[in-house]
């Protein structure tokens, strides 16, 4: 047996055993310390059998360390399963930022800026106001954005603590504000339905979920301060390397000419703190593509009008959205404008290559792409602490798998056939799109797909599949998730595998 040969039998068998992992999570919280402790204890007795002994020892190596932290958490008895699930977010969240932390870069140099929040309500006394308020037992300063066109103003929250900071919208918004963006972004982020933040070390969920965010919603950075251009390093595109906190706005070069340009891109690197959530690049044959998931961030941000434009490389249709296509379509599917958000995204689809013969309206590509991924489930949801515990179960164990990928340089097998010219990029935009206004009465039509769509996720959850099959052939951690993940296409480092 070739050395390539034993490390891709090795990766198969391990992955067999990291599917365990979430599968037990599914069991009751009080559970979860006993049988994962099982579950490792199990897999010591059989990593005598991983061929490559590399990996064999890098994952004897390991376990001592997994059993003390278990043995660490078993002493708590929390009182209801949003206990339990706190604690198992916890471990997770630290044992994630370790095993990525050697891969993380040190050598990222973003350009960063200041603006503090007084300057801001200075410079557009009549855009920003401010505004002290406890708000469920925290010290607040609410800042309140209006937009330029509706002329309807926005609360953003800050707490003053100094160890919180909104993300997303409540930080794009007043960014977009300050850089004079084009009046259709900035109306477009209003308004805010939810808010997104990033927490330090020392400041507990309570404080986020007084101001109105949902446990998915917050960020842990994994240090003790604002380490400000790490955080702009793991942002998925340039338009989101910006924070806004009781003391002001920070944001990067990149953020700010993004606003002002309406134009954006992928700019993902992989940083400890965000390893989980999955990466949002790929090296192909030399070629910096995104994945399926970061592609679906630019169409859902052009789509949506929170940003203008981005550029694509023809090599990049050869990856399929699938999956994407269909969580973009749920999001929307409550809203107005519905009908019009779909035209755009096949606009935009079009132009990407990512519509395929035959397919002449989105839901031709809507309907392909359920047929082709099954599992997607419209009505799965995260909502509560334990299913977010349960999500980053699956997400942690394609995080070791991935690393162990790049550790080891652990062959995928991927052939891509090239062609001239497909590195050579376009600007993808919703220049001189129409809307059909035969297109526009869509819900008999959503709601006969959505229902031919369950009975296809029911037939497939009727049959008996693994939890290898789950987690690594059909990305069950991708239902509830923006977008899909091909990890495998990845690589850290000089060698492409």
């Amino acid at each position: 047996m070739s050395q390539i040969e034993r490390l891709q039998q090795s990766r198969e068998l391990i992955r067999h055993q990291l599917a365990e992992f979430p599968e037990l999570m599914e069991g009751e919280p009080n559970k979860w310390w006993r049988n994962t402790a099982r579950l490792i204890i199990n897999f010591r007795r059989t990593t005598q059998e991983i061929p490559d002994s590399d990996v064999r020892v890098y994952f004897e190596f390991q376990i001592p360390d997994l059993l003390d932290r278990l043995r660490r958490v078993s002493g708590s008895n929390p009182q209801n399963e949003d206990g339990y699930a706190s604690l198992a977010d916890n471990m997770i969240m630290d044992l994630s930022m370790e095993q990525a932390a050697p891969y993380e870069r040190r050598d990222i140099h973003i350009e960063t800026f200041f603006l503090p929040i007084d300057v801001m309500v200075g410079q557009q006394p009549e855009r920003f106001k401010t505004e002290d308020r406890m708000i469920g037992g925290i010290d607040c300063r609410v800042l309140r954005v209006m937009t330029p066109i509706t002329h309807a103003w926005q609360e953003i929250p800050l707490p003053k603590r100094g160890d919180i900071w909104h993300k997303g919208g409540g930080s794009r918004l007043p960014g977009d504000v300050v850089f004079h963006s084009p009046f259709s972004m900035q109306e477009s982020e209003s308004p805010l339905y939810d808010h997104d933040v990033l927490t330090c070390n020392g400041c507990p969920n309570e404080v986020a979920f007084a101001i109105g965010v949902d446990a998915d919603g917050i960020e842990h950075m994994g240090e003790d301060k604002l380490n400000f251009a790490r955080y702009c390093a793991g942002r998925d595109t340039t338009q989101n390397q910006i924070l806004l906190g009781a003391e002001g706005l920070y944001y990067s070069r990149e953020a700010m000419m993004s606003a002002i340009t309406g134009h954006t891109r992928i700019e993902n690197e992989y940083v400890a703190n965000k390893a989980i959530y999955g990466f949002d690049k790929m090296i192909v044959q030399g070629e910096t593509l995104a994945k399926a998931r970061g592609l679906m961030r630019m169409v859902k941000a052009v789509t949506e009008g929170k940003a203008l434009s981005f550029d694509h490389v023809p090599l990049n249709a050869r990856f399929d959205m699938g999956v994407s296509t269909l969580f973009l379509a749920k999001r929307w599917s409550s809203k107005e404008h519905f009908p019009e958000l779909l035209q755009r995204m096949f606009f935009l689809l079009k132009q990407m290559g990512q519509i395929r013969e035959g397919e002449f309206n989105i839901f031709d590509t809507l309907e392909r792409a359920h047929r082709e991924n099954s599992f997607y489930d419209f009505d799965s949801e995260v909502r509560f602490p334990i299913q977010v515990a349960r999500w980053k179960a699956r997400k942690l164990a394609k995080q070791i798998d991935r690393e162990m990928g790049w550790r080891f340089h652990i062959p995928t097998g991927m052939i891509v056939n090239r062609f001239p010219g497909d590195n050579i990029p376009s600007r993808i935009s919703l220049d001189n799109f129409t809307l059909d206004p035969e297109q526009l009465d869509v819900q008999e039509r959503w709601d006969a797909f959505t229902s031919r769509s369950r009975e296809r996720t029911a037939k497939h959850e009727a049959e008996d599949h693994s939890p290898y099959e789950k987690i690594f052939m059909f990305g069950y951690e991708d239902r509830e998730e923006l977008g899909t993940s091909a990890d495998d296409a990845v690589f850290m480092g000089g060698n492409e595998f």
